[in-house]
């Protein structure tokens, strides 16, 4: 049998203390009352460029209907394989916002047809429910197609490529 590796915490970096740093001077003791998800479970991975993505979201998505929180609650339900099955429905239309009884499940299917239509998720019937699994797909590679075929606003690109500037992420 193979013994499993020792997992040597990473020293924080010199950005990661000068920012612990000031929290603190900051808010002294805030380290108890923060989210810490080292030490909790219950965590996803997001892309930092989410938010400036949901409001691309909002921009091409038919107007009074809320796409971008299914597509945050998507986010916060997949794990690294950006697998979702999609159990109740129910329950992710109420975390979603979509709360009247009776609609709710409809307009979720809706929305995800508007997500799917965007070339964000791709999905697949599970029995009887056409949308009992989802795929997750890469939003930056989305946003590239989308921005190729000419569907989205200059100044939301320039929104974007800055947000992928501060982060370090290189555009595909």
């Amino acid at each position: 049998m193979i013994p499993k590796p020792v997992l040597v915490p990473k020293k924080p970096s010199g950005a990661a203390v000068r920012r612990e740093t000031l929290r603190e001077q900051l808010w002294p003791g805030s380290s108890s009352r923060i989210w810490n998800r080292k030490k909790e479970s219950g965590f996803c991975t997001i892309p930092r460029t989410l938010g400036v993505i949901m409001t691309l979201i909002e921009q091409l998505a038919d107007k009074g209907k809320d796409v971008s929180r299914i597509y945050f609650e998507l986010w916060c339900r997949a794990f690294d394989d950006y697998l979702i099955e999609v159990g109740d429905a129910e329950g992710f239309a109420f975390a979603s916002g979509l709360t009247a009884p009776g609609r709710n499940v409809r307009s979720w299917d809706e929305r995800l047809g508007v997500l799917a239509k965007l070339g964000l998720i791709e999905v697949a019937p599970r029995g009887t429910k056409r949308h009992g699994y989802i795929l997750l797909l890469d939003p930056h590679k989305v946003v590239k197609q989308l921005h190729d075929k000419g569907k989205v606003s200059a100044e939301w690109w320039g929104a974007y490529i800055q947000r992928a500037a501060e982060i370090g992420y290189s555009l595909p």
